[in-house]
């Protein structure tokens, strides 16, 4: 027999209100139905769940302990917060894509990452703020300086270019050294001015100096360049300067030369450079096969000390007619000729070097500078994809800091991402959400912890695969390299990310028994 049960109606003035408590769950109506949701402020979880894998880079190549414990920042006593979780939580702000010190707080709900890194917990902006602020702006550029260098330095080994060039960050507040200066998208704001070094082909980048607005000529850039080229072996220095026309200056060529060092730079269009090219435009011009002419020449300007190699590149296939002002068009027979090669010489470049013409004849100069472009996209991706264009406090000295703290995690990250592709570099916006996006959680049962990651990629299969393949590979090398120097772990994982472009050489600091490894 059925019991009978009070059936409860309805209030006519709506639903009795819900007391939710931690644990429970509620019914949420949706287009799709009616679904119940429940807060789990407990178990351990990230939307960065790809970490562990880049963590696990970072171990195998000894790179996060010993970057921590040669840090300046020093806490004492028991009431710092310590200079693991200070840092580790500036570097998880950086990973994430973060340009501002408010948007740490994002990561300060993550409790499954900051442990892969070894720390306690995650920190406040203003306490990573403050660190800034505290660390000696001299010893702090010396210990990111040398972080840089050695996570590059066996690449130097081999012959490589180096690529200089200068950005422009606009800032909207009241900093330190915030001065009017050159600012072609943004013209009458203050700027803060990047002289960066990079290099050429493998996008790294060797550190970048953030000076006052005003200081956007190559000049300004020449003591941090010199600076960096001194703690290299001269083994190790670069096959040749490159940069833009800010670079082609005296001081610079002349102190490149008294060092031994090639360079190749554009030349700005002074009166005299136009009165070159007006000069050479009745001259034949030599067709280099890949859609330029060229033309080599000497000239020294007001204020050379001597005289110098000049190129002069221009794009294949002379008009026959040139549009003027009015409309008109005009035959290069015209009488008027003059107003045509003014015309014509906007799309001619003028490149200053001290190569040797045997081995880079003038027909090499076009594609040779062209190639410079590719330091551009660097720029964009460290400035747009990376932070560059944040982080920015009162004082200038840990704008300097962080700039260059994140030239060394993008370096990190390069590397990292450059063993799923080892041809290609891959920027942020499509690495990050590859190899670092997804949902995991932290589960502890046995004395063991596992981490589960679901991946939101539409490619989740073939990701997992590549995953695993190369977590498996870094586990592998970790359990072969335990006698091996730090130098010796990361000189073997270049090797590996650099194959195709060593073309089977091996860099400095390779040991020896790692080859069973290779031809395994």
């Amino acid at each position: 027999m059925l019991e009978e049960k009070t059936i409860e109606k309805a209030h006519p003035a709506g639903e009795r209100n819900l007391e939710i408590k931690n644990g429970d769950c509620w019914p949420v109506d949706t287009p799709g139905g009616r679904y119940y949701a429940e807060a789990d402020l407990d178990s351990p979880v990230t939307r960065e769940g790809q970490l562990i894998f880049f963590a696990q880079f970072l171990k195998t190549g000894e790179r996060w302990k010993e970057f921590i414990k040669s840090s300046p920042l020093k806490y004492i006593g028991n009431q710092g917060s310590g200079v693991n979780n200070t840092i580790g939580t500036a570097v998880l702000s950086i990973l994430c894509g973060h340009w501002r010190y408010a948007h740490i707080n994002n990561v300060r709900g993550d409790t499954l990452n900051p442990e892969l890194l070894g720390m306690e917990k995650t920190v406040s902006e203003d306490v990573v703020r403050r660190a800034m602020k505290n660390i000696s702006e001299e010893e702090g550029m010396d210990w990111l300086s040398k972080e840089i260098r050695l996570s590059v330095e066996p690449i130097l080994s081999q012959p490589w270019i180096l690529d200089i060039d200068s950005s422009v960050k606009a800032i909207y507040g009241r900093q330190q050294d915030a001065e009017i200066g050159y600012n072609p998208k943004k013209p009458g704001r203050p700027s803060h001015c990047y002289h960066s070094y990079f290099v050429a082909n493998v996008r790294l980048s060797l550190g970048v100096e953030v000076v006052s607005g005003k200081q956007s000529a190559g000049c300004y850039g020449l003591p941090g360049l010199w600076k960096r080229l001194n703690q290299l072996l001269r083994t190790h220095w670069p096959a040749m300067l490159r940069g833009d026309c800010g670079y082609g200056n005296e001081a610079l060529m002349n102190e490149a030369e008294a060092n031994g060092l090639p360079y190749l730079f554009k030349l700005r269009k002074s009166e005299k450079v136009k009165t070159l090219i007006q000069r050479m435009e009745k001259v034949r011009w030599q067709d280099t096969a890949d859609g330029w002419e060229v033309m080599e020449s000497k000239l020294k300007l007001t204020g050379w000390s001597k005289e110098r190699r000049v190129v002069l590149v221009r794009p294949k296939g002379r008009p026959q007619t040139l549009a003027l002002e009015n409309g008109t068009q005009l035959l290069p027979s015209s009488e008027k000729w003059e107003f045509a090669s003014a015309a014509w010489e906007g799309n001619i470049a003028i490149l200053v070097t001290n190569l040797d013409e045997k081995a880079y004849p003038k027909e090499s100069m076009p594609r040779l500078y062209r190639e410079r472009a590719d330091a551009e996209n660097v720029y964009d991706e460290l400035k747009n994809q990376w932070g560059w264009n944040g982080y920015t406090t009162h004082n200038i000295a840990p704008s300097r800091l962080m700039a260059n703290l994140i030239a060394l995690v993008y370096n990190w990250w390069s590397l990292y991402a450059r063993l799923y592709n080892k041809e290609n570099h891959r920027e942020a916006i499509t690495s990050r959400p590859t190899l670092l996006h997804g949902v995991a959680r932290l589960l502890r049962h046995a004395g063991q912890s596992t981490i589960k990651v679901s991946l939101q990629h539409e490619n989740s299969n073939a990701l997992v695969e590549a995953i695993t393949k190369v977590s498996t590979m870094l586990h592998r090398i970790n359990s072969i390299a335990e006698q091996w120097s730090r130098q010796e772990r990361w000189s073997f994982l270049l090797t590996l990310i650099f194959g195709h472009w060593l073309g089977g050489k091996r860099l400095a600091g390779f040991p020896s028994e790692a080859e069973i490894f290779l031809s395994g």
